[in-house]
């Protein structure tokens, strides 16, 4: 079940990432759109790395294994597109918008006790507790900016309102990979399949709503 888990979102990401290239690397193309697919070429070579290993007889739930920088280069590229290239768009910083800003904490306090409650202090080995504090800790970032930006009033471009549907996805992404990182730890091979069916749609459905997204905020 884990190599069919694996080539479900390897498919849909790779996907995404070929419909995002060809759509946005471009000259004069939106910085933003682009980081974005980066995070979807992340996901389809991370799992890539784990079908590769697994159709020659490895494991990827009793070792680090490299499929998993994957989801690491993923919330990286979906924290700096909303940090570097909309935020400063999105929030002047005044003390109007601050209950916002408080607000968009809950996503990176649910991460970590998430990660205390069902890894850290449970039944798993140091390897997935390690592999799990390092999800978590790239994940606080990504999910901060993703809530923030979508329930963030839209004041002044309109970028706000075009892009919350992604944001909703890559919140949804988050929670399904970090479910994913606990079943691998208990070896639990049912969970990891429907958490990957559920990135795997996602992962599908994001290149689309970004495209639909900066079609209206740039026109």
């Amino acid at each position: 079940m884990y190599l069919i888990a694996n080539i479900i979102v390897c498919v849909c990401a790779l996907v995404g990432f070929v419909c995002g290239e060809t759509q946005f690397f471009r000259p004069k193309k939106a910085l933003y759109a682009q980081m974005i697919t980066l995070s979807l070429g992340c996901i389809a070579f991370g799992r890539l790395y784990n079908i590769i290993r697994l159709m020659t007889g490895g494991t990827i739930t009793d070792s680090f294994q490299l499929g998993f920088l994957g989801m690491i280069g993923s919330l990286m590229f979906f924290f700096s597109s909303n940090f570097g290239t909309v935020d400063s768009l999105v929030d002047d910083r005044s003390k109007e918008f601050k209950k916002y800003r408080l607000i968009a904490f809950a996503a990176p306090v649910a991460a970590v006790l998430l990660y205390a409650g069902l890894i850290l202090f449970g039944e798993v080995s140091p390897l997935w507790k390690l592999q799990g504090a390092v999800l978590t800790l790239f994940v606080i970032p990504a999910s901060y900016f993703n809530l923030k930006h979508l329930i963030f009033p839209d004041v002044d471009f309109g970028v706000v309102k075009c892009l919350r549907k992604y944001n909703l996805l890559a919140l949804v992404y988050e929670v399904s990979i970090f479910f994913e990182c606990y079943a691998m730890s208990h070896d639990n091979e049912l969970i990891t399949l429907i958490c990957c069916c559920v990135t795997g749609l996602i992962t599908a459905l994001i290149m689309p709503t970004v495209v639909r997204g900066v079609k209206k905020w740039t026109t």
